[in-house]
């Protein structure tokens, strides 16, 4: 896909993805996956590019149809939660999202993972606002700690790896 045809055609996709995420979860993320696979190119193309392709997956995790695959998918596919938290220009509450849900887990591995994909991601700006579009580590940490003792439970080590 060119640059200019995924943005021009992301409704479209994104309307797909949801109509597979209705029906089959599982292909839908393999879809996703072999969206990515096949575009890896344009992860670091543009900030509004990147944002699109992260868009799509956001789409796909996040779905009401997909609340259980979207753990698992995370938890058990390293490609997705690489390009995903590490790689793509996500919407920091959907990075918030979906990583105090796989962190809730309490898998201290992949949640370690997660937050060094997070910290080492190339759209993050740590100078950005809290306000802001973009997005900093310390915003990231902060939110995921803020909602901990609502619902959260994480483990002492995931809280303490938060803190670093």
């Amino acid at each position: 896909m060119t640059p200019e045809f995924l943005i021009e055609n992301e409704k479209q996709l994104g309307l797909e993805i949801d109509g597979m995420t209705a029906e089959n979860p599982t292909a839908a993320v393999e879809f996703v996956v072999n969206i990515l696979k096949e575009n890896e190119e344009l992860f670091s193309h543009s900030r509004a590019v990147s944002a699109c392709l992260a868009r799509l997956v956001s789409r796909c995790l996040m779905h009401r149809k997909n609340k259980d695959g979207m753990i698992k998918a995370l938890s058990e596919n390293k490609y997705l939660r690489s390009v995903y938290f590490g790689k793509l220009n996500t919407y920091k509450y959907s990075l918030i999202f979906t990583a105090k849900r796989v962190m809730r887990k309490g898998d201290v591995e992949i949640s370690r993972e997660i937050i060094d994909l997070i910290k080492n991601n190339p759209y993050r700006d740590d100078t950005a606002e809290d306000y802001s579009e973009r997005f900093s580590w310390k915003f990231i940490a902060k939110k995921i700690l803020d909602s901990q003792e609502e619902y959260l439970k994480l483990s002492d080590e995931i809280i303490a790896l938060l803190k670093e």
